[in-house]
């Protein structure tokens, strides 16, 4: 299993890669409510299970490493 690696493309977007291969993205979010946390959002090429929605920053690499170890049709 390889650790997936992130590199940013904005300070808003990071590339995910996987094997040297891009496997994804990270968007950071604003809140669409006034007092509510910005969040981060994975997605994954081909994924049907869809976005993930993130609100701790300090755990996007790990549900994006989940996401890709687990992804359905790779």
């Amino acid at each position: 299993m390889a650790r997936i690696e992130f590199k940013r493309r904005t300070p808003e977007e990071s590339a995910i890669y996987d094997d040297g291969d891009l496997v994804g993205e990270v968007y950071r979010q604003e809140s669409a409510i006034e007092d509510e946390p910005h969040y981060y959002v994975v997605h994954l090429s081909e994924d049907p299970r869809g976005p993930k929605r993130i609100y701790a920053r300090d755990m996007i690499r790990d549900t994006a490493q989940w996401m890709v170890d687990s992804h359905p049709l790779w």
